[in-house]
């Protein structure tokens, strides 16, 4: 677990010291997010910014975009699988929730560890979807569950990292727009590497010295 709460504050930590260019990011993430069957494709946009960020000097808008284009048609149809999922899960919920017999809390628990197991899976899922030299989102939807099954002490340290990074979005919501996409992007990219270096799959990264940029396109873009 140990090792799962320094990977997740990593990823946390690198994107702060990053963090004008993540606001950007953050921004577009959030905006995109909005039409909600969108969301799997603006993850997978910060998610690839996040991704080559730890690989190079510094993060550009030009990998959101990549990333973001790269699977839009699964991408739409993750979409909208996700929101009949949430949505058959939180009506679940509230229609239940003055039920107390034991049937109903157990079925309560499923609901409640189902929505939490499909947003967990999120946070691995397209990290990995980059890390392969043949990307296709079923294997990297499968890659996630096996690395979550293989490594659930790890898991939930990076799921403590993750869930702290909620709440301080729930208590100060300006950071849902700034950010929160970014910040968890950046811990499950992370992760995953973490896990992906242990296992000997990939070495360990030596990200450059980001050179000084000196116009607004080389900050900014």
């Amino acid at each position: 677990m140990f090792q799962g709460l320094a990977a997740g504050w990593r990823g946390l930590r690198h994107m702060l010291t990053q963090s004008h260019v993540y606001i950007w990011a953050s921004v577009l993430w959030f905006l995109l997010t909005l039409p909600i069957i969108t969301a799997p494709l603006s993850w997978a946009g910060i998610c690839r910014m996040s991704y080559m960020a730890l690989r190079q000097p510094s993060p550009r808008l030009d990998d959101f975009w990549d990333g973001f284009k790269a699977h839009w048609k699964g991408g739409l149809a993750l979409g909208i699988l996700g929101l009949l999922l949430v949505i058959v899960n939180l009506v679940n919920l509230m229609g239940y929730s003055r039920s107390i017999n034991l049937q109903t809390s157990i079925l309560r628990i499923i609901w409640i560890m189902t929505l939490a197991s499909w947003f967990g899976i999120q946070l691995y899922a397209f990290p990995l979807l980059n890390a392969m030299e043949k990307p296709t989102l079923y294997g990297a939807y499968r890659n996630a569950v096996v690395m979550i099954f293989l490594n659930p002490l790890f898991s939930l340290g990076v799921g403590v990292i993750a869930l702290l990074v909620i709440i301080a979005s729930v208590i100060i919501p300006v950071a849902i727009v700034l950010i929160s996409g970014a910040a968890l992007a950046s811990i499950g990219n992370a992760a995953v590497q973490d896990r992906l270096v242990a296992a000997g799959i990939q070495k360990g990264i030596t990200r450059p010295e980001p050179e000084a940029a000196t116009t607004f396109d080389e900050i900014y873009l």
